[in-house]
């Protein structure tokens, strides 16, 4: 199995590692769905094969699409094969995306003076500070990062000691539990398990487009929504808020009296917009989308002030980054660049499915992300 980090480098310097096989499947398992994209290299460009995705709510007992499940790794190989199968997939080259809600992200700053062949002993011994859980239930993958030697990089190499350090580490620790799951899911459904990628480093290739200021990935899932602050490629700050899309579908229930399915379809609709038949659906929708925005101002301002740097762009991912008149809500809370992502702009694809592939782009930027790390 490739290490999680393995194609981490790449992110710096804007080239993917190369594949043998000319078509790569990346496989995004949500708590809500799933979502396939299978991308072919045709001379020399990077081309849209097929896509997919399918709601995980039908496969629990009486769950409605847009709910978030829990099931179990049987359920999920099913759901996976008849996915596969629904968008016509029929590659075994894949990268199977780890959700970053089950990993620890951070960066060790250490004295020059350590020898490289000694960090196998040191970065685990200074990450026990970082993870809250035994060593022996996580796996740690680390890259040492290129020093940068921009205005900002005196500040974010020193040590807590205060005095300069040469070699700043990115330290992933993954559940091993999860490992072990995802691993059984691909190999259930007879698929090969040699690469696997966290979401956040997915994220970055398929949104990003070379920014040269610190970029926010709000990547608004199903249960919980992910804040990742990125700076040339580095993840400088990751953060976790429990609300999602389906807390949004769960207060349009709740305050205009309707069933979650009612709900769903009408957030799906309409989002901020309220229509006449429903003048506070939107109203419904804001008190969970300021939840989420006040905690990404929080994680916006620990960084700015820590660093004394500025968020240049805020570049909204996932499925709840498709609500209709999301840009024009969050204009009123953040000062930065707003985007919604568009991750199918990385690839070539009909020109007829332009504008379809733009709106339902966030929900993919995951799986074109992990297609990418392996065909580009």
């Amino acid at each position: 199995m490739d290490s999680i980090l393995a194609s981490i480098k790449s992110v710096f310097s804007g080239l993917l590692g190369g594949a043998k096989d000319n078509r790569v499947v990346g496989i995004d398992i949500g708590t809500s769905s799933i979502k396939v994209v299978e991308l072919k290299k045709e001379g020399g460009r990077v081309v849209l094969d097929t896509y997919g995705a399918l709601a995980l709510g039908q496969y629990n007992e009486g769950g409605k699409i847009g709910q978030v499940t829990n099931l179990s790794p049987e359920i999920l190989i099913k759901a996976l094969v008849d996915v596969l199968k629904e968008a016509n997939i029929a590659s075994t080259n894949i990268v199977l995306g780890i959700p970053s809600v089950s990993c620890i992200i951070f960066i060790l700053q250490l004295p020059t003076e350590i020898e490289e062949n000694d960090l196998a002993i040191v970065v685990p011994n200074e990450s026990k500070k970082f993870i809250p859980v035994p060593l022996t239930d996580v796996s740690l993958d680390w890259y040492v990062l290129p020093r940068r030697e921009d205005s900002g990089n005196e500040s974010r190499m020193l040590s807590e000691s205060g005095n300069a350090a040469t070699m700043s580490i990115l330290v992933v620790a993954t559940l091993n539990d999860t490992l072990n799951k995802y691993v059984t899911i691909a190999q259930g459904a007879s698929l090969p398990v040699d690469s696997l990628e966290i979401e956040v480093f997915s994220h970055i290739r398929s949104v990003l487009t070379r920014e040269l200021y610190p970029v926010m990935i709000v990547d608004i899932g199903a249960s919980k929504t992910k804040l990742t602050i990125v700076e040339h490629g580095i993840v400088e700050t990751f953060r976790l808020v429990n609300k999602g899309s389906q807390d949004m579908t769960l207060g349009i229930s709740r305050s205009l009296e309707l069933s979650f399915e009612q709900a769903e379809n009408l957030k799906k609709e309409h989002g901020l917009v309220s229509p006449p038949e429903y003048p506070k659906l939107a109203d419904a929708m804001k008190q969970q989308l300021a939840d989420i925005f006040q905690e990404t101002n929080a994680a916006i301002l620990g960084y700015e002030k820590r660093y004394n740097k500025n968020i240049g762009k805020i570049i909204f991912a996932g499925g709840g980054a498709m609500t209709h008149g999301l840009l024009d809500y969050a204009k009123q809370s953040f000062a930065s660049e707003l985007a919604i992502a568009d991750p199918f702009s990385k690839v070539e694809a009909p020109v007829f499915l332009a504008g379809v592939l733009k709106k339902t782009g966030p929900e993919f930027s995951i799986a074109i992300g992990l297609a990418l790390r392996k065909i580009q």
